[in-house]
């Protein structure tokens, strides 16, 4: 499914969240690779159950559960709470990742007013998928610089 190309990697679903107390550096990362690889899971049952060829209302639903998994994502890191360093990183993750969800939003009421599929509503807004792309570039980028390179794609969970 191209829509989950647009969103990348980086802004896959997630089953969340940490509680309010602080993790360790160690168990914070844990917790994120568990965010990540569920994520992924999710990612991955999505694009095995499109359809291509859903317009309009059923194009928007596909949509629409990639938004519920992007948010899903976005509510287990904004729960995460490691050591006070890291809270910066954490909201300005959280900001990238609701950026690329609001750009979704709006490929979703193009689809719906257009009677589109994912992949029309993509090439026929260049803007709105740029800008989900660099808020999903920026949310890989803060992935990084958090030391989460599993969530990126750049190592195995646990190395």
């Amino acid at each position: 499914m191209v829509l989950a190309a647009v969103v990348g990697a980086s802004v896959l679903s997630a089953c969340g969240g940490g509680s309010a107390d602080r993790l360790s550096r160690r168990a914070l990362t844990r917790e994120a690779e568990r965010i990540c690889a569920a994520g992924q899971a999710e990612a991955d049952r999505l694009r095995a159950e499109a359809q291509a060829d859903a317009r309009g209302a059923d194009a928007a639903t596909e949509i629409d559960a990639t938004l519920e998994a992007l948010d899903t994502q976005i509510q287990g890191f904004e729960d995460l709470r490691g050591p006070a360093g890291t809270d910066d990183a954490l909201a300005t993750l959280v900001r990238h990742l609701r950026a690329a969800a609001a750009g979704l939003g709006e490929l979703r009421d193009v689809a719906v007013a257009d009677d589109l599929t994912v992949d029309e509503a993509i090439r026929s807004n260049p803007d709105i998928v740029e800008a989900v792309n660099r808020s999903s570039a920026q949310a890989a980028d803060d992935l990084v610089a958090l030391g989460w390179l599993t969530c990126v794609g750049v190592a195995e969970p646990g190395g």
